[in-house]
């Protein structure tokens, strides 16, 4: 694109900057990162048991930094080059010659990708499943059908908003962002800062929830006010919180859902939960874990 067919002049320009494109620019990247947490647990399996922690991290990090930045800077550029076409026809202006092999890469990763979030939303969904209802046990066609009725869940909202796919695109995107936040913020306090990444992996088992029990009501209460407070600075064409329209459309909805939970749940659950029960003091070591 840039040394054999070459992009128009104004491709490079430095004009037409503003706060909200890059705040929702950022955001799109963060929710990237944070949307493929929950398929860790259904790959980690997968590795040898001797696996360390660092090299699960820098693996997973890289995988998800290269195969969302360099995407994600190609659209960048196609973008400002031709902001007057829709991406694919972008694309295919400023690679012809190549284009056919251009889209069948994408098509394959695409695919490849899709196929992973489809078996992933299938799990999640038997396992709420198996919660509800113990005894059943999904065969091959149980799975089956989930993922196919996934499929259908899934693609049909997207073909009714076809005609403004991008605008609509770009509201669920920060929709999903938004209830995301305080799941990672929980999450993330608990690991690393509570529990050190040590669990009784046994317990998580077991009907009653064990030591930890059925609910944890903080979890779930840091939650919904991690919600509650970003609603004020969402920005989207059909809703934009008081606090966004002050800052000129700016979304900074997840920064504040981070900065207002995880400080919140960790004081919470410091004065809920004694030393010993968060150190697992009392727990043999053969049945403790870290993740």
């Amino acid at each position: 694109m840039v040394f054999v067919n070459g992009v128009p002049g104004a491709t490079w320009h430095a004009d037409g900057f503003t706060w909200a494109g890059f705040m929702a620019s950022l955001s799109v990247a963060a929710l990237w990162q944070i949307a493929y947490a929950p398929y860790v647990s259904d790959y980690t399996r997968y590795m040898p048991k001797d696996t360390g922690r660092r090299a699960a991290f820098w693996g997973t990090y890289t995988g998800c930094l290269l195969g969302s930045v360099l995407p994600m800077l190609l659209g960048v550029l196609v973008g400002a080059a031709l902001p007057s076409d829709d991406t694919l026809d972008g694309l295919s202006t400023l690679t012809r010659g190549v284009i056919t092999g251009v889209f069948a890469i994408f098509a394959l990763g695409i695919t490849a990708t899709n196929a992973m979030n489809l078996y992933c939303g299938a799990l999640s969904t038997i396992t709420v499943g198996q919660s509800l209802f113990p005894r059943w046990q999904p065969a091959a066609m149980s799975r089956a059908v989930t993922a196919v009725a996934l499929f259908v869940i899934a693609i049909i909202p997207a073909l009714v908003s076809a005609d403004d796919f991008l605008a609509n695109y770009a509201n669920f995107l920060a929709l999903l962002l938004c209830v995301l936040i305080p799941w990672t913020a929980v999450n993330l306090v608990d690991y690393y800062l509570l529990r050190h990444g040590v669990y009784d992996i046994d317990a998580l088992f077991e009907r009653d929830g064990g030591r930890y029990g059925r609910f944890n009501w903080v979890a779930i209460a840091c939650y919904f006010i991690g919600i509650a407070v970003q609603i004020p600075f969402l920005s989207t064409t059909i809703f934009t919180g008081v606090a966004a329209k002050a800052l000129g459309g700016a979304d900074i909805s997840w920064i504040v859902g981070l900065t207002v939970i995880c400080p919140l749940y960790y004081v919470l659950m410091r004065a809920k939960t004694s030393d010993a029960e968060l150190r697992l003091a009392d727990l043999p070591n053969d049945a403790k874990t870290a993740a």
